[in-house]
Order: structure tokens, then sequence, then C-alpha cells
């Protein structure tokens, strides 16, 4: 299948890639087919192309290189839903937020991490209420990111 998209212009999509997030994300509960795109050298960071509406896409981040003790709980009825199988079925991205001041200002939302079944493709955004989880989390707190090094 090809989509239009307004980021990347026109893509292939290869429909076994499509990721299903059957309750969709939190505020696009409508959207609930997308596909995982790389960013050249920076393995740490992914985006989320909408396959429902191509002008939707969410930048993402591997939340465990920005916030080494972060921890997402997965409970037996996520487990069950996403038909997780091992701890190795699973990814886990955090949506990144930059605002118009730019990069060094970005943020990742660490309490509604996605978590991905990259064998079935399943997905959910799931709420993590720790208190040490936050929504505004810094990307750059620690000088942890290399951007363009893969890692």
């Amino acid at each position: 299948m090809i989509i239009e998209t307004a980021r990347f212009g026109q893509i292939e999509v290869d429909e076994n890639n499509i990721i299903k997030f059957d309750a969709g994300l939190l505020a696009f509960e409508d959207l609930t087919r997308f596909i995982l795109c790389d960013i050249g050298e920076t393995p740490n960071f992914k985006w989320l192309q909408s396959i429902d509406n191509p002008q939707v896409a969410f930048l993402l981040v591997d939340p465990f290189v920005i916030k080494q003790d972060y921890y997402v709980d997965l409970n037996d009825e996520l487990v069950e839903k996403l038909e997780v199988l091992a701890p190795e079925d699973v990814i886990i991205y955090t949506t990144v937020t930059i605002p118009k001041s730019g990069l060094k200002d970005a943020t990742t939302n660490l309490v509604g991490p996605l978590v991905i079944n990259w064998k079935n493709k399943q997905a959910r955004q799931v709420i993590c209420e720790a208190d040490n989880n936050i929504i505004k989390y810094p990307l750059l707190a620690n000088d942890h990111m290399k951007f363009g090094y893969g890692g």
C-alpha cells in the first residue's frame, strides 16, 4: 500500500508492518493504525506515522535511554490483550514534544508510554502512575542523548 504523508511524502507501507492500537492513542482515539519509521543514524528515535490520517506523525524515543531507572509494569491484562509470549516481544517508546524554543527544551511523556508487541504488531498506550514518572521529562536533562551517532 502507498500512502501520501505530510512529513515524508509518498511512502510504501508493507501491511505486515502496520501496528494496531485497538484503543487509539490518548486524544487520538480514532487513529488505530500506524507504522514505525526510522530516523537515519539515530536509533533511539522513531517516527510513529498514522495510516488513518497521513497528516499525523509522532516523534518517539526509547525511554530507557533517557531515564535509566524507567520502569513500565505490564500487568496480566495488558500482556493477554497484546498476546505477549516473552518479554523480548515488547518494545516501549514514549512520545516527544519539541516546543517552539527548540530541541534544548524537548520533553518526553514518561506517564503514557506506548507498549508494542513487535511480533504481532498489537499495541496500546498505557498510563504509568509511578511516583517518579513525569509527563514532561526533559530529553537533554543529563547529556544522555547523542543525536546522529547511534547511541
